[in-house]
């Protein structure tokens, strides 16, 4: 979740920073072992070979613009969820609700 800060942060001092998804590395079947050496190493050898996929970072406005998105999404879906609770409880109760809730 950090990620993008800390680019911005190693780019603003001058240094080069590529941003890569952990999704996006190749993994070997098997290979579960995980250590941050190993994980380390494996990312320096993948770099150099040209195999990783860098991420497009966003500005910090595409970021602030993201979150409120997610936060109206949570927020719908929290109502949602909170409309549905009420209809069950009252139906258990055998109340039927007026037909103004939508």
């Amino acid at each position: 979740p950090t990620g993008y800060e800390t680019q911005r942060w190693i780019e603003s001092m001058g240094a080069s920073c590529t941003v890569i998804a952990p999704s996006l590395m190749p993994k070997r079947p098997g290979d579960h072992v995980k250590t941050d050496r190993r994980d380390a190493e494996q990312l320096a050898r993948l770099f150099r070979a040209g195999e990783l996929t860098a991420v497009h970072v966003p500005t910090r406005d595409d970021e602030a613009l993201r979150d409120l998105v997610r936060s109206r999404e949570a927020a719908k879906e929290d109502a949602h969820r909170a409309r549905q609770r009420i209809l069950k409880f009252l139906l258990r109760h055998q109340i039927h609700p007026p037909d103004t809730i939508k």
